[in-house]
């Protein structure tokens, strides 16, 4: 029988291994034919926004360390989630409080709120899991 996991999500892709290991758990549970909700809170929320390309070829940046990033970020990872079912979406305040709000989200990605969003997450949910620092 499936169940629901839902992932309350606090830190960005850059900070830690916490978003690549919240996206890759939660694709294998969609694998195994689990229902996944995840609300990005926190440093979180900058990971719900599409890229904006920098122009130019000078990033400032070492390659090695480029190198080392690129592999973290996990926008298509959340894409991807939504794409197979996934129910994704931010805290509202926290991209306000990051001045990010009006940005585009990543494809499938919603606007949301502790009150509404996450109170649903919680009670559709079999299993919770905060990750995060």
């Amino acid at each position: 029988m499936s169940k629901t996991l839902t992932i309350m999500l606090l830190s960005g892709s850059a900070e830690n291994e916490d978003a690549e290991f919240a996206t890759r758990l939660a694709q294998a549970a969609q694998e195994k034919g689990h229902k996944v909700q995840i609300y990005l809170f926190g440093n979180a929320v900058n990971i719900s926004k599409k890229e904006i390309p920098i122009e130019g070829d000078d990033l400032h940046i070492q390659q090695r360390l480029l190198d080392h990033i690129e592999p973290t970020k996990c926008f298509e990872r959340l894409a991807d989630i939504t794409r197979k079912g996934g129910d994704i979406s931010t805290c509202h305040t926290n991209e306000h409080a990051r001045g990010i709000e009006s940005r585009q989200y990543v494809d499938g990605i919603k606007w949301g709120d502790v009150g509404g969003s996450f109170t649903k997450y919680l009670m559709t949910s079999d299993v919770l899991l905060s990750v995060g620092h």
